[in-house]
């Protein structure tokens, strides 16, 4: 009984004994883990401060060779930095004794300006920008001309008696429903915007769509309908020129109650309509121009429901055409 007491003993013991050992090691490995963890902390941040050490180092050298003088040059003082970049191709170096009389300031010009530059020199027109003033032109000059949008264009044509021109326009046309609702009398018949276009003689053609698909959620298909108005023109009549109208403002106070119409959304559409008449090589006209207030928006005298403009408007849209011509390019 003794001895099984004994032995008992000494197995409790032993594990005692184990237990010890193991958390010794286990709080050894903690330990050097710790100080593993802090090495390379700290060596994290000997390498940021060499770093920034580094930097600042090339600073104050910058600084110095900025502005240490050279001495010798004839008297006159200059910068070691500038002796190092001599125009005339020398080699770097301190020149001694000479000075450099004439200095040839070349002008530098960015890559948009060559080409505009190259362009005029050519004769050929900047389509990213809108058509610039011209000298104005009488009523004849819209005589083989054709006017295509929605109720705003059909005012234009009302209003100014503008009755020697051709006009495909009709309230709540749209970009889409240019190609595919008939509105245009041919007979007893009526075709759409398009199919009349086809039978039409013309050498110039207004374009003016945008306030009815202001409530339009995507942008891209305004713009790809559009896209597919100017190359079915060009399919009609490939030597017709092309021009693309700003979409006019409305007042503040229909951008702010109306239930689609933003001057927000026109603005988009316009910029977008910019960047078409570019990629497509047609003159684009700020028509916005001629009407609009300080603020971009329709003043509020312009328009009886604050979105089709009166007939002195309309006047301004007209006269603003006439000025704006590409008739000298």
């Amino acid at each position: 009984m003794q001895r099984a007491r004994y032995q008992e003993q000494r197995r409790a013991d032993r594990w005692d004994n184990d237990n010890v050992t193991r958390r010794d090691r286990e709080y050894y490995r903690e330990r050097q883990r710790i100080k593993r963890r802090k090495e390379k902390r700290r060596r994290r941040i000997r390498s940021i401060v060499s770093s920034l050490e580094g930097i600042v180092l090339c600073l104050i050298l910058i600084s110095v060779l900025n502005y240490l003088p050279v001495f010798g040059n004839q008297g006159k003082e200059g910068r070691l930095a500038d002796v190092f970049a001599e125009r005339n191709g020398a080699e770097a170096g301190l020149i001694w004794g000479e000075t450099e009389t004439e200095e040839t300031k070349a002008e530098e010009m960015t890559v948009e300006e060559m080409t505009a530059e190259a362009e005029a020199e050519a004769g050929a027109y900047d389509f990213s920008r809108p058509v610039p003033l011209s000298e104005p032109v009488d009523n004849s000059y819209f005589d083989d001309a054709v006017f295509i949008g929605d109720s705003r264009t059909e005012g234009l044509i009302t209003n100014t008696g503008l009755s020697n021109t051709t006009a495909y326009t009709y309230k709540g046309l749209m970009v889409d429903t240019v190609f595919t609702k008939p509105v245009i009398r041919r007979g007893e018949n009526r075709v759409s915007v398009m199919d009349a276009l086809k039978t039409t003689s013309f050498s110039k053609i207004y374009i003016m769509f945008g306030i009815n698909e202001n409530g339009w959620p995507y942008n891209d298909v305004f713009i790809h309908k559009y896209e597919e108005i100017i190359d079915a023109v060009r399919e009609i009549n490939p030597d017709a020129v092309i021009y693309v109208q700003e979409i006019m403002p409305v007042t503040n106070q229909v951008s702010a109650t109306h239930s689609y119409i933003r001057n927000g959304k026109i603005a988009e559409f316009n910029r977008l309509l910019r960047q078409m008449a570019q990629e497509k090589q047609v003159y684009f006209i700020d028509t916005a121009s001629a009407v609009a207030a300080s603020d971009g928006s329709l003043p509020a005298d312009a328009a009886f429901d604050g979105i089709h403009l009166k007939k002195d408007y309309c006047k301004k849209w007209l006269d603003y055409l006439k000025s704006h011509t590409a008739a000298a390019h």
